[in-house]
């Protein structure tokens, strides 16, 4: 078949015929879902409420633990039948009422429970905030199956980038927003502003759910049948054995994941360390949605004209930026009494040039890895083996009582460094042949 033909067989087949619709629904809710985590970001709006509910940055540290075992580790247990299902939306439908009832539930404590048992509500609040991340972490199976089977290769990179960039845009006018209403300028206090900010995000996330329940599913080209755990599990032990490639990747990403035990600590040492009043997380907030705008101009080009792991690469170079500069921060203050509040939002700019390209980057290169049958399988095992790096924000919130915030911002910066050197092992997911065992798997 020649060029023409083959373009025109692209264009009207089952799978491709709705790309575009499909392509901008995908767009528009990664749109809304920018704007609703900016609302009330986890690292931290969130982190900075516990802490302030409770007068502990424990509580900080186990919400960002709660994040990410949350969203990674349950995906592992059901990839098997995931991959089973031949459409996948009727499970992203289900994981969003689990999502939106585990916000609301949020909402609500912090109405009623908050003003009267800071403590208990605290616990309540993280409940609530399992419930939303487990259920997120299934619907993201559901979501990058979908993803790879309507977005064609070579529209991925700007599919990312089309997301965060725009959502980052409007991220710029929540920033200011944010800011406001921790001020008190919206006529609410402690903690009914929070509240507030968390309905503004379940709003933008009901209509971005919506947006994706209209995406035009094709079916998948295979469905293999349904495997018990133990099978599951089987693939998984062959999968890891058999490619050294995704092997590399994971220990990369592992080194990375070190920086995990700061994340929610740059915000609340601002607060309790430099005294910076809680309104500054709107300057944080602009800062990151400034630093996301820059990167997903950059990375996303980067991603679809070089290559994502060339993206990849360069964002863990990135990564090692905001430990070292909060760790130069520390030395001026200290040192030499800088008053560095002014300069501290520049954190947050160089934890959006790193985070943004990976968000980029990692899932699509996992994606170029994976074989179509397996690909929920290798999702979900990528993302198990980093659950248990979540854990380290509540080693780091106990570290807190016997050392400073500059050790975890060393480890954060060190890890950075290691998967730095580590990262120039990793070689273009397409020029590595699938084994043999995993074809027939």
């Amino acid at each position: 078949m020649d060029g023409d033909g083959q373009r025109t067989a692209l264009a009207v087949s089952d799978r491709w015929q709705h790309w575009k619709r499909n392509f901008w629904l995908g767009v528009i809710n990664g749109i809304l879902f920018k704007v609703g985590i900016t609302f009330s970001h986890p690292s931290t709006v969130l982190a900075v409420f516990l802490t302030k509910l409770t007068g502990s940055e424990f509580y900080a540290g186990v919400l960002t633990a709660v994040a990410g075992i949350g969203w990674f580790l349950p995906p592992m247990f059901v990839a098997g039948w995931v991959e089973a299902l031949p459409r996948k939306l009727s499970l992203y439908t289900q994981m969003a009422l689990g999502r939106a009832l585990g916000w609301l539930w949020m909402i609500a404590v912090v109405v009623y429970v908050a003003p009267i048992t800071p403590t208990f509500a605290a616990i309540l609040f993280l409940l609530g905030y399992t419930v939303y991340t487990i259920t997120g972490g299934i619907a993201s199976l559901a979501f990058m199956d979908i993803f790879a089977r309507t977005v064609p290769f070579r529209r991925r990179g700007a599919f990312w980038g089309l997301r965060m960039f725009f959502g980052s845009v409007l991220g710029i006018g929540v920033g200011i927003v944010v800011k406001q209403v921790l001020k008190g300028e919206w006529g609410l206090a402690f903690p009914f502003n929070y509240a507030l900010l968390l309905v503004f995000s379940f709003v933008t996330y009901a209509i971005a759910w919506f947006t994706f329940f209209l995406i035009h599913e094709p079916p998948s080209e295979w469905t293999p049948p349904p495997r018990p755990w133990r099978e599951q599990w089987q693939t998984m032990v062959e999968l890891w054995r058999k490619r050294a490639d995704f092997r590399q990747l994971i220990k990369v990403r592992l080194l990375m994941d070190l920086g995990v035990i700061a994340a929610p600590f740059y915000s609340t040492y601002a607060v309790v360390a430099l005294g910076a009043k809680p309104s500054l997380l709107g300057s944080f907030i602009i800062a990151e949605t400034v630093g996301s705008l820059l990167a997903n101009v950059i990375f996303s080009i980067l991603a679809d004209r070089r290559s994502n792991l060339f993206v990849l690469r360069c964002s863990i170079f990135l990564a090692a930026l905001p430990s070292g500069w909060v760790l130069l921060l520390t030395l001026l203050h200290r040192w030499w009494g800088v008053s560095v509040l002014p300069l501290y939002p520049m954190t947050y700019f160089f934890l959006a040039l790193s985070g943004t390209g990976i968000a980029i980057a990692f899932t699509n290169y996992v994606l170029e890895l994976a074989d179509d049958a397996h690909r929920p399988t290798y999702l979900a095992l990528s993302n198990a083996t980093e659950s248990g790096m979540m854990l380290l924000p509540i080693v780091g919130g106990a570290l807190l009582h016997f050392f400073s915030h500059s050790i975890l911002f060393a480890i954060a910066f060190s890890g950075a460094i290691a998967a730095m050197w580590e990262s120039r092992k990793l070689r273009p997911a397409f020029a590595i042949p699938l084994p043999k065992t995993l074809v027939k798997a």
